[in-house]
């Protein structure tokens, strides 16, 4: 709306409420007064004037209105600046710069331009609070006596594009409005690119060499000897995001796929429930090479590492629109691990500190899982957690189930069979998941014949001590066990988890014997 639609239309009999404090274009003003009527008068604009753009400025006090005339502000502004000069300089001494001196200056305070006879004094600054923004009429005078055809807008973010443009709506041309800075972007790439657009003509870089004192002849010691005599502070003071301080300073060897920062595709096909879901075992594979690289020499391959008492706390689900971010934790000193998860946006977008942050802290906050967790806008969800035991020899491991032993087998089931019961009780396995060859047993016993596809698997499969597809799939023949329910199973807790040398399952079969002892419950999905 035009400044003269707002009076007829808006503030007729309100005028000492509510005033206009800018006149932004020939349709666009801006209103400042008593919130409650301002509350009233955007109601009237949503109910008569659905068309009329609105915005609600957030601001503590209404400037350009009556309530700049309360708390003797006028008093004590004109008190504070009373020592500026009244007139522009005369000495060309104290003139930064002789030709920039001659530029055309326009003031939306006397919507005109600026002469050597316009005292800008306290009162003028005064008049800059108190009255109306004349930007518009500012604007016109501009068109009338310099018709600039570039417009470069030097503020935090471009608030007057938009009213610049509007000006110049009534005339034949339109000129090139061009920003310094935008909020939420990066500042460096804003300005060059709007340098970039300034400087297409050879005339615009001759005008810069004319209004500016370029001597590269000149001794460059005369270049610093405006710079300040005191010692400079040379602490370090780094801008960097908590992804490059980890690639930078953790202690990671690149010797295991699931440890360290990298992103992972293949757990999607371990879906239950419709949800993507990190698997139970891969946890232990988490833990276990961590243990390798923290406890035991590399020459040492007759050492084993036992986890005892794994506990599975709540399900990892996980979303192929969301980077999740998973942190093993090894607590040295008593043996124990956990694993946490977190949101990666959870941190903020770039996990920085906006006074910059010296490496030093950088260390010690991943060191201390308190400080760790203030990273985080949420705190981190435990999943797992255990005890760790190191045994200098590797162990001997009692088998189930004798070899030579026969069954009394009541079925005998094909892969495409098994997987389909398995589907309808929720587990919807994908294909790197899908190991189980053939499967037979009774009500309590259970063989089950694993082939690994680690072959078709390139991704550092190698590296693994033993895959995750593969250790997952020594669960699911237990599942066919639970004949007759309905229910989804989840691995809530192992007993004791022995890993000794690494097992070479990338051309070898896996017979996998069992017994069912009443030691699996249900666990609903949250």
């Amino acid at each position: 709306m035009s400044e003269e639609e707002v009076k007829n239309k808006l503030l007729k009999g309100i005028e000492h409420l509510v005033c206009i404090a800018v006149v932004n274009s020939p349709r666009s003003v801006t209103l400042s007064g008593d919130r409650k009527i301002i509350d009233e008068l955007q109601q009237t604009l949503s109910t008569f004037y659905p068309n009329v753009f609105k915005a609600r400025l957030r601001i503590e006090n209404a400037f350009h209105s009556y309530q700049m005339d309360r708390f003797d502000i006028e008093k004590e502004m004109l008190s504070s600046l009373k020592d500026i000069q009244r007139l522009p300089l005369k000495d060309s001494q104290q003139m930064f710069n002789l030709k920039c001196a001659g530029a055309n200056l326009y003031s939306s305070v006397t919507d005109n331009k600026l002469s050597d006879q316009i005292p800008v004094d306290a009162h003028y600054w005064w008049s800059n609070v108190r009255q109306c923004v004349r930007f518009r009429d500012a604007m016109a005078s501009i068109q009338q006596h310099d018709a600039p055809t570039v417009f470069l807008e030097l503020s935090p973010h471009p608030v007057l594009a938009t009213s610049i443009g509007e000006c110049y709506q009534s005339t034949n041309s339109q000129p090139l409005i061009l920003p310094t800075l935008k909020r939420k972007e990066n500042e460096q790439i804003t300005l060059l690119t709007s340098l970039a657009q300034l400087t297409t003509s050879s005339h615009v870089w001759q005008h810069y060499f004319q209004t500016r004192d370029i001597l590269p002849m000149i001794d460059n010691e005369q270049l610093f000897d405006d710079f300040p005599l005191y010692s400079f502070d040379l602490s370090s003071c780094w801008y960097e995001s908590k992804d490059s301080v980890i690639t930078r300073l953790a202690n990671r060897i690149a010797s295991h796929p699931l440890l360290g920062v990298r992103q992972l595709t293949g757990q999607t096909n371990h879906k239950i429930q419709d949800t993507i879901l990190f698997p139970a075992v891969a946890y232990l594979e988490l833990v276990t090479p961590a243990c390798h690289q923290l406890f035991l020499p590399s020459d040492n391959k007759r050492s084993s590492i036992v986890l005892k008492q794994i506990k599975f706390v709540k399900a990892l689900g996980l979303s192929e629109h969301e980077v999740t971010e998973v942190f093993t934790q090894i607590v040295i000193p008593i043996r124990e691990w956990f694993v946490y998860s977190r949101p990666q946006t959870s941190a903020g977008s770039d996990c920085m500190r906006p006074s910059g942050m010296a490496r030093v802290n950088v260390v010690d906050s991943f060191i201390d899982p308190e400080t760790l967790n203030q990273y985080s806008l949420r705190e981190f969800t435990l999943h797992a957690y255990g005890h760790i035991e190191m045994d200098g020899v590797q162990q001997k491991l009692t088998t189930l189930l004798s070899t030579s032993a026969t069954y009394n087998t009541r079925s005998t089931t094909d892969a495409t069979s098994i997987y389909t019961h398995l589907s309808t009780r929720g587990y919807q396995y994908g294909p790197s998941f899908r190991n189980i060859q053939s499967l037979c047993g009774t009500t309590s016993t259970v063989i089950a014949q694993i082939q690994s596809k680690l072959d078709s698997i390139i991704d550092l499969s190698s590296y693994h001590l033993l895959h995750p597809t593969i250790l997952d799939n020594f669960l699911q023949p237990l599942l066919v066990l639970l004949s007759g329910v309905d229910f989804t199973a989840l691995s809530v807790s192992v007993h004791k988890f022995v890993a000794t040398n690494r097992v070479n399952t990338s051309h070898s079969d896996v017979e996998l014997r069992g017994k069912y002892h009443d030691a699996m419950f249900s666990l609903s999905q949250e």
